[in-house]
């Protein structure tokens, strides 16, 4: 790995175990991906924090793969439009009324359909997004800041929300367990936290491989199964709300899991 990449190695983000079974195929160096013993599958080096803010920041990648193929563009909009409605239906059915933290809100474009009986509150890396979204949320008395999430969380104060968002979230993040370890300082005794994360598991990426739609490198740093997913809300003391079989098709290349704290 270049000496000038700037880099931060880590252990296993579920198990913390440092050793792991093999090095995965699924490569773009300099970056690896590989699985640990306990069946996780990640990043052992990932950027630094600061290389994420901007450089490796998502809409930057983003905006990359944008400029290459029209109908990836338009495939993108519907996707995004689906997600959007998924994310409105849980929100609405689990989530009581009030203060809501997006981490990961990106520009703040999620909450354009949501009803105002949810404040949006939001965390980005990304210094760039985290100011389109406070632009955004402070017109509905929220607000947005730029941090990475394991520093800020109790900046927010104690049982302030009612729910939380980590839609296409852990993936990106370096620390998943501890964010949801920690985030339960802030969240109310009844909310839901709302997960959305890329599907290992999925057939797709059985098939398609190297070229599999949830590789994103080196911003997604963290590979998800349905059973890597459960063991980690659960091991961070979480209730599972919502999670069958349909919200983790092997068919799909994402799934959805709503919980709360217990």
């Amino acid at each position: 790995m270049e000496n000038k990449i700037k880099i931060k190695k880590r252990s296993c983000p579920l198990c913390k175990e440092t050793n792991y079974n093999n090095e995965l195929y699924y490569n773009s160096k300099p970056w690896r991906l590989v699985q640990c013993e306990c069946s996780f599958v990640y990043m052992p080096e990932v950027p630094i924090y600061e290389r994420m803010r901007n450089e490796f920041s998502w809409e930057r990648n983003f905006e990359e793969e944008e400029k290459i193929s029209l109908r990836k563009k338009i495939r993108r909009k519907i996707k995004t439009l689906i997600k959007r409605d998924k994310l409105k239906y849980l929100l609405n059915n689990y989530c009581k009324q009030g203060d809501v933290l997006d981490i990961g809100c990106g520009s703040g474009a999620k909450f354009e359909n949501i009803s105002n009986n949810f404040t949006p509150f939001g965390i980005d890396i990304s210094e760039e997004s985290a100011n389109k979204a406070d632009l955004s949320f402070k017109k509905r008395g929220g607000r947005a800041i730029c941090s990475p999430a394991t520093k800020v969380l109790e900046e927010f104060g104690e049982n302030k929300f009612s729910g939380a968002i980590l839609r296409s979230y852990l993936e990106h993040e370096h620390e998943p367990f501890e964010v949801l370890k920690n985030l339960k300082f802030t969240l109310k005794n009844d909310a839901c936290v709302i997960i959305k994360v890329p599907n290992y598991d999925s057939i797709n990426r059985k098939i398609r491989k190297e070229k599999w739609c949830g590789f994103h490198f080196p911003d997604h740093v963290n590979q998800f199964t349905p059973k890597t997913l459960l063991k980690m809300v659960k091991d961070t003391n979480y209730e599972v709300l919502k999670f069958n079989f349909l919200d983790y098709l092997p068919t799909s290349d994402n799934m959805w899991m709503v919980v709360r704290p217990i």
